[in-house]
């Protein structure tokens, strides 16, 4: 049976997920690729089943369960099917892997103790850095993307992988009871990332395995739904593991939304930047 179990939450066209499961096609570990067709239409998901239905196994939900819950379906469902699972590797459906991009995150999750996550460095379509490492500034209550002062070029520890690409111990991500379903989407990197680390296991980047995204793809780079669970899962986020001793310092980034886009003139956003905030205080989760 295999050990790695490719995992794939479908919020794109049969044609672009082609892409990303060909993508794998110069990979040395053998992985099976499981598809979540995330409560789509029929029309799309029967276009789904005859693009790849032969290739790959394909999985659906009647409604849409969001990222977090959606994979954690996936991984359910595979758990149940197979055995001896070892690994989950999460890939978004608009990304690439390259040559043996994968084995080479499993060899380093073997050969580091106590890490259970790794993701690898990811450029956008033109070749530029997206992801290198990240690090979590928990007195300003920002997290920070390829941080300047860390090497991106060895592989190393990270505050939070990237869900963008990101191969998982199987065994310490049921350990810690899989992604927040509270979230839908967003934030479900660095909410895992911290149950990891209670835990005592380690987050890791790896520069040697790569990946390619194509950005902001999925809802747009300041959708109003983008906005809206961004603020709000960050202000939850920081809430529950800041270390600031500010209570006003989960707000600091939904402050510099608001500046961002009153400069831009964009108040549709400046009010889901605010409703963000008011489903937090209020206890709002899940679907938006």
């Amino acid at each position: 049976m295999y050990k790695i179990y490719t995992v794939i939450v479908n919020y794109k066209s049969e044609d672009v997920i082609a892409k990303a499961v060909a993508s794998f096609n110069e990979e040395e570990v053998e992985h099976k690729i499981v598809i979540l067709d995330n409560g789509s239409t029929q029309e799309s998901y029967a276009a789904l089943r005859k693009e790849l239905g032969d290739v790959i196994e394909i999985i659906r939900t009647e409604s849409n369960l969001g990222y977090s819950a959606g994979a954690n379906y996936a991984v359910q469902y595979i758990k149940e099917k197979y055995d001896d699972v070892g690994y989950f590797f999460f890939f978004n459906p608009d990304a690439l892997a390259t040559k043996n991009m994968l084995g080479k995150l499993y060899h380093t999750l073997q050969n580091h103790d106590k890490a259970a996550a790794v993701s690898p460095l990811i450029l956008d379509m033109q070749g530029n850095k997206w992801f290198s490492g990240t690090r979590i500034e928990w007195y300003s209550c920002r997290i920070e993307n390829n941080p300047k002062n860390s090497d991106s070029n060895r592989i190393r520890e990270i505050d939070t992988f990237n869900g963008c690409a990101v191969l998982i111990d199987a065994k310490a991500f049921f350990e810690v009871g899989m992604f927040n379903e509270d979230l839908f989407i967003y934030y479900d990197e660095p909410f895992l990332s911290m149950e990891l680390l209670k835990k005592g296991y380690r987050s890791l980047y790896d520069p040697t395995a790569v990946a390619h995204h194509m950005v902001s793809h999925s809802s747009g780079q300041h959708s109003i739904f983008k906005t809206h669970l961004m603020t709000r899962n960050h202000v939850a986020f920081f809430k529950k593991y800041g270390k600031s001793k500010s209570p006003l310092c989960p707000y600091y980034f939904p402050l510099r939304m608001i500046l961002f886009f009153l400069k831009r003139m964009m108040f549709k956003n400046i009010y889901y930047v605010l409703k963000g905030i008011y489903d937090e205080l209020t206890g709002k989760r899940g679907a938006p």
